[in-house]
Formats: structure tokens, sequence, C-alpha cells
């Protein structure tokens, strides 16, 4: 987990940060727990589409389950119920570090 990137286009703002990890926070709860339902329904296209979306999210903040997150995107029968939490359980965490490193 990486805040380079969020410090650069922060600039010290906070309410920016605050802003960030609240959206950051909701979208990704959002699409992970719309793939693990595309996943439940073996929608394959949905699942590619929203890892997707996922992508941006996973690669501003350097998150390890970035490349689970293409390998799904590049082709989404390797996605497992493991994978989609282990990308839940991330971001998640993601956020929790956010919060204590920027003091929200």
């Amino acid at each position: 987990m990486d805040f380079s990137y969020l410090n650069s286009i922060s600039d010290g703002d906070l309410d920016f940060v605050q802003q960030f990890v609240s959206t950051f926070e909701s979208n990704t709860a959002n699409i992970v727990s719309n793939m693990k339902t595309a996943f439940d329904n073996g929608s394959k296209d949905d699942l590619r589409k929203l890892a997707h979306q996922l992508k941006p999210s996973l690669q501003m903040l350097e998150l390890e389950t970035l490349q689970v997150t293409v390998d799904i995107q590049d082709d989404p029968d390797l996605a497992t119920a493991e994978s989609l939490d282990a990308i839940e359980k991330e971001c998640l965490e993601a956020v929790v570090a956010m919060k204590a490193e920027y003091g929200l």
C-alpha cells in the first residue's frame, strides 16, 4: 500500500483526502459487492467490466490485489470466491490505513 499518489494529488488538503477516502470506500465496496453477485450468477461479462472499473482505484494505492483484478478482467474464469474476498479485505484495510495515516 502506497499513499504517494494520494499525497501528490491532495497537496496537503485534508478535506480532499477525506473526500477521496470516502469515495474510495463506497466505490470499492459497491464494485466488489457487484463482482461477488456477478460471480455467483456466472456473469463473466459483468465480472470483466467490474474488474475494469475497480482497477484504477487499486492502482492509485498500489494494492497487492491489483494483479488479481487485472487477471479477472482479462479472464473472468480466474475469479474465485477467495480472490474476491481478498480484494474486498485489502480495500477495507486500505480504508483503515488511510484513515489512520491522515487522522480521519
